[in-house]
């Protein structure tokens, strides 16, 4: 693990190597052919774990960005236009597909997938309302009998608003459909959850009203077959843009693993009293969910809260918790996506690696609003021992530059013994790398180091 990362001269050596051991793309032929679904830090962290993998023959990416482009093969089509993916899965015979991001699980593309008959991992269009409504998720958590917030949904803004001095503040007020991690406001006075009400993107659509919890965060994601719930290690992500959980709320500026509030050896007991039930209860409702049910949660005074789930890996939480999954991911991926994971579990039990990973994501100025894009990136080739770039909103020119091409440039994925050499690697790592605008938190994991 410690140079796959390091250089683009090391990059063309995997790619080499990976062409060497898959000469060509035929039925029946070793190793998996695997589609990744996704261009941003999340499907990197996916088709990095995948590469390092000797179960599988060749991973390609849609759409990909710079960095993928060095160890994958990209497509030169959209990740949801459904007929050149069937054509692809067909033509390349591909074995394993996996659904990165949430608009594309929303849209069904683990079920377009699973038409063509491969394993798929990647919740259904229907099971995925756990994610891109909030209010069927808290529906779904009052059914099961999961621990969470008071709630109340409201057909609209107006609606809301009327409701407002009933509520009091602070309140929480949250847009009921997919929002790019930004759909949240905590509201501390009712002049804020007014003005929360009146702007995209609550003013349109069903809003739902939220009793802010008082505890300490943490993030676990599980991968779920009908019943069968596994735990993957727990993580802790930063989701506010500025130092301090100051300013907008952003798809997350960085994460860590582990964490001590919520150790390795507690993950699969929790995930059995707070996710396990949301996958019954869909079972139930003739819903099976296959794929990653990620639960953000809440540690309070009483106990454990689910705050909101997402059906898909965490982005950031995928960069620092893949890299600890231990074994075969791939095959593990694959017994996900074809209903079998249950038995492969039972002969091959989840090892979590005891190195910590620290993320630290590299922003585009102006970010989370409309970034400023098209700056070129430099010192990608000068990252310390230990410290990886994970590519999040980059592409290339002709001339093989890297440039910008979103808001979550770069994640600066460093693995240490401890979560405080992790840190201080992934600090140092951020600091080499350099692009116009650029910018970053600098209190990423600073509360577990402070704990240690």
């Amino acid at each position: 693990m410690r140079d796959m990362l390091r250089g683009e001269r090391v990059y063309q050596k995997i790619w080499e190597n990976r062409k060497q051991r898959s000469p060509g793309r035929s039925p029946g032929a070793p190793g998996l052919n695997c589609l990744v679904l996704g261009g941003g830090g999340r499907e990197y962290a996916i088709a990095w774990r995948l590469a390092r993998c000797d179960s599988v023959a060749t991973i390609d990416v849609t759409p990909g960005n710079g960095g993928l482009v060095l160890f994958t093969r990209l497509l030169d089509f959209r990740p949801d236009d459904v007929g050149r993916i069937e054509e692809h899965v067909t033509a390349s015979h591909i074995d394993l597909g996996i659904v990165g991001p949430d608009e594309l699980i929303a849209k069904g593309m683990g079920d377009v997938l699973r038409r063509s008959g491969i394993a798929v991992v990647g919740a259904s269009r229907e099971a995925s309302r756990v994610e891109w409504s909030k209010k069927f998720a808290k529906e779904l958590m009052d059914e099961a009998g999961v621990p969470t917030a008071r709630w109340e949904a409201f057909a609209d803004a107006a609606n809301a608003a009327q409701a407002l001095d009933r509520w009091g503040a602070p309140v929480i007020v949250k847009a009921d459909g997919l929002a790019a991690g930004k759909g949240v406001t905590l509201a501390r006075t009712l002049d804020e959850a007014r003005e929360a009400l009146a702007t995209p993107p609550a003013n349109s659509g069903v809003v739902i009203l939220e009793e802010p919890l008082e505890g300490e965060e943490a993030s676990l994601q599980a991968l779920v077959d009908g019943e069968t719930v596994v735990a993957l290690p727990p993580a802790r992500d930063f989701k506010r843009a500025h130092d301090g959980d100051a300013g907008p709320n952003t798809g997350g500026m960085g994460a860590f693993s582990p964490t001590a509030i919520l150790p390795d050896d507690g993950a699969q007991d929790i995930a059995n009293e707070l996710i396990a039930p949301i996958a019954k209860a869909l079972l139930r409702r003739g819903v099976p969910y296959r794929g990653v049910l990620y639960a953000g949660l809440m540690r309070t005074r009483d106990g454990w809260r689910v705050l909101e789930y997402n059906a898909r890996f965490g982005d950031p939480e995928a960069e620092v918790s893949l890299p600890r999954v231990g074994g075969d991911f791939a095959r593990l991926m694959q017994a996900l996506g074809e209903g079998k994971l249950a038995s492969y579990v039972a002969t091959n039990p989840m090892r979590f690696s005891q190195r910590a990973f620290v993320d630290v994501v590299l922003c585009a100025e102006n970010y989370p609003g409309p970034p400023k894009t098209g700056m070129r990136i430099d010192g990608l080739d000068r990252l310390p021992d230990g410290v990886y770039a994970f590519h999040g909103a980059t592409r290339r020119d002709a001339a093989g530059n890297v440039l910008v091409s979103g808001g979550r440039v770069i994640h600066i994925v460093a693995s240490g013994e401890t979560v405080a050499q992790a840190r201080d690697l992934a600090y140092a790592g951020a600091e080499r790398v350099s692009f116009e605008g650029k910018f970053y938190r600098s209190d990423i994991a600073r509360q577990e180091v402070a704990v240690a």
